[in-house]
């Protein structure tokens, strides 16, 4: 129950602003075609056009490129098409329908580009009374290219949209992790901004043979990166410097907004940055070095802050540069060849809102009035589908629902099937709340529509009915499934059964069919291949530590270029281990394992204390022997420990690292003695390297050790 109320409560919160223009967009395409046909005397050949635009808008995902949505548009009216024919053809083949709507539901299941909407059209063919005229198949091309027509009209115009928000969304994170630089919410804001520039990079990478722009947003988020790795090492050095923290603060919030002016193609913001690591710079070297050793420790690690500092302001210059040079004459256009900028600012990304995005969802805070019709939303590259166990258990549990309504051959079987269909999910846990959702949605909407349609029954009350529904579905999808389940049950209702009428006693067999359609669901995601992630945790936990110990092995060589990519790579490992420990939770009786859980954290600090050694390392002359030594000795823990838990062997006995840090320790005391004995400049540039990298040596050190244990004591057997 408290699982059930929990989906309700979260299935039923708005995180964000629906996209009401695309909304509206898909209410016409659906109620216009019905209208026509209402219009023309052919009331059902409309619905069958509202059914395939329906469909067509209902297997698009807005906020892609448009040339992705084009692709996926294409794909999907073919088999829409395809789908509603076979059904047609199986009609009086029942055993054969069953057998080729679990293939379908299966090849939905398991491939994206397929989807669901080709086994909705097949199970709508195969209940369904071909009427006079065009087939259904061919009425729903047409709706297809119509809702087409009209979600990609907007192509020239604003065909980079998804891409400047890709970059504002990474801006807006990048800065709010160098404001709350001091802030007990640092892991959160770390995490956002890693995601953000994830997603940032996926879409300049989807934009980079178009033109100029696209080009240029690749060099736009390296930057990006190169700030967010650079804040990552100052959050450590501002730990160690405890009398010069109000001073580091205060310095990375102008820096903060300063990188939101220059993202804006605001020159102030690029000057202002400079002017204030340069102010900064001053300061520290006006102040009196003192020569005590903590004085000297103190000094060598408010140098290196001043260093991170500085390529944090060079970064934020680097992304105004680039987004300047974005800025077409007349200030027209957010990248070249779009019109329609805001008046104010300018640059690659003008008029992003810079309030970061609150709540859970994908869409960006409530942008300003006066915005355009269509609010931008952060594109996401699509899934790339389920695994075969999720296809296969799809498959089944659909092909099983079809042979269970085989008795029920008239216009009310349809919906258990599609309630199958809806629900089923890649997990349990995920399956019970779309069942509860589904269900809950389908008890208001139903009620909702058939009051309407008992209070002013008539043709033009549901097509008005279908382009309210419709309008509020679609832009509510992207925010809420359970504000979906209202209106689009209802909607899908009435455009596969325009001809009869949603009363009360319809909408009871309606609902009574979902929920048996909800149980059947439950009962295949509980007993069909329930717990297929626990086998897969072996493997992506030493996937984990090999990928931390290139990481680490980079810096040994000395191969600081590599970083970024090696820590990207390093990231990528954990989140596929934290996806899985998520999937693992929703199994019946599933716990992901403590053991796994901090893992993932050490795992988190392990890339960190990397980051942090590349900033000290990089420009610096190569790194002690005894350095090296250390950062090969933790590569090579790592990938020990990774190949016994892969292989199944007893891991190696934890190596000690305390010589080779007492070596470096030596070495900083020995820089120390000479700098107090005023030796020259290059001997205090060595001390800030040394003083710096010792501390994160034994970090480090520390947890490499603990990562490593912690997934020992998970596969000790």
């Amino acid at each position: 129950m408290r699982g059930a109320a929990r989906a309700l409560r979260d299935g039923f919160s708005l995180p964000a602003r629906p996209p009401w223009g695309y909304g509206l967009l898909c209410g016409l395409a659906v109620a216009g075609p019905l209208l026509a046909g209402v219009l023309a005397g052919r009331p059902q050949s409309g619905a069958f056009l509202a059914l395939g635009a329906y469909l067509t808008a209902f297997g698009d995902t807005y906020g892609q490129p448009y040339a992705a949505r084009a692709r996926s548009m294409a794909i999907k009216i073919v088999l829409i098409a395809g789908g509603c024919w076979l059904g047609l053809y199986l009609a009086d083949r029942p055993w054969w329908a069953v057998l080729a709507l679990g293939a379908v539901a299966a090849a939905g299941g398991r491939w994206r580009t397929v989807g669901t909407p080709p086994a909705f059209a097949l199970v709508t063919g195969f209940y369904l009374a071909v009427p006079a005229g065009f087939g259904p198949p061919e009425l729903m091309v047409f709706g297809g290219l119509l809702y087409a027509v009209l979600a990609l009209a907007l192509w020239p115009l604003r065909r980079f949209d998804p891409l400047a928000t890709a970059l504002g969304e990474a801006v807006r994170a990048v800065a709010g992790l160098l404001d709350g630089l001091a802030g007990d919410d640092w892991d959160e804001r770390r995490e956002r901004a890693s995601k953000a520039l994830e997603t940032a990079a996926t879409a300049s990478a989807s934009f980079e043979s178009m033109d100029a722009a696209g080009r240029s947003a690749g060099a736009y988020v390296e930057a990006l990166v190169r700030i967010f790795h650079e804040t990552v090492a100052l959050r450590a050095l501002r730990a160690a410097a405890p009398d010069e923290q109000d001073g580091i603060d205060d310095v990375a919030t102008t820096l903060a907004a300063d990188l939101r002016e220059a993202a804006d193609g605001r020159r102030a913001g690029v000057v202002e940055a400079l002017a204030v690591t340069a102010d900064y710079a001053e300061r520290l070297g006006a102040r009196e070095p003192g020569a005590d050793p903590a004085a000297l420790r103190s000094g060598a690690v408010l140098g290196q802050a001043r260093r991170c500092l500085d390529r944090i302001a060079v970064g934020v210059r680097t992304v105004g540069l680039l987004a300047a040079r974005h800025v077409p004459p007349a200030g027209r256009g957010l990248l070249p060849g779009l019109p329609g900028r805001p008046p104010t600012g300018g640059g690659l990304l003008a008029g992003l809102p810079e309030k970061p995005p609150e709540g859970r969802g994908l869409l960006p805070g409530k942008p300003a009035a006066g915005r355009r019709l269509f609010p931008r939303l952060p594109w996401k590259p699509p899934p790339g589908g389920s695994g075969p166990e999720h296809a296969g258990r799809l498959g089944l549990t659909a092909a099983v629902a079809m042979a269970l309504m085989l008795g029920v051959h008239e216009q009310y079987g349809k919906w258990f099937v599609f309630t199958v269909l809806l629900a089923v999910r890649p997990t349990y846990g995920d399956t019970v709340e779309r069942v509860v959702l589904r269900v809950a949605g389908t008890v208001a909407g139903a009620a909702g529509a058939a009051l309407i349609l008992a209070a002013v029954p008539g043709p033009y009350t549901i097509v008005g009915t279908v382009l309210v529904f419709g309008t509020l579905g679609f832009a509510l999808r992207e925010v809420s499934y359970g504000y979906w389940s209202i209106f689009a049950t209802p909607l899908a209702m009435m455009l596969t059964d325009f001809s009869t009428r949603l009363d009360w006693e319809a909408a009871g067999i309606r609902l009574a069919l979902t929920a048996a359609g909800g149980v059947l669901a439950l009962a295949a995601a509980r007993l069909l291949w329930p717990r297929g992630q626990a086998g897969r945790l072996r493997g992506l936990a030493a996937e984990l530590l090999r990928e931390h110990a290139c990481l680490v092995r980079a810096l040994a060589e000395g191969d600081l270029d590599r970083l970024p990519d090696r820590t990207e790579s390093a990231g990528t490992a954990a989140d596929r281990l934290r996806e899985s420990l998520d999937k693992l939770d929703k199994e019946p009786g599933g716990r992901a394992p403590a053991e796994l859980r901090a893992a993932l954290t050490l795992a988190r600090k392990v890339r960190d204390d990397a980051i942090l050694l590349g900033a000290v390392l990089r420009g610096a002359a190569p790194g002690s022997d005894a350095t090296a030594g250390v950062l090969d000795a933790v590569a090579d823990r790592l990938d020990a420990v990774g190949q016994a838990v892969r292989e199944r062997e007893p891991p190696p006995a934890a190596d000690a690292f305390e010589s080779q840090l007492d070596e470096v320790a030596r070495e900083v005391s020995s820089l120390m003695e000479e700098a107090a004995a005023g030796e020259g400049t290059a001997v205090r540039r060595r001390l800030r390297h040394a003083v710096t990298a010792h501390p994160a040596l034994r970090s480090l050190c520390k947890d490499a050790l603990d990562l490593a244990a912690e997934v020992t004591a998970r596969f000790r057997t």
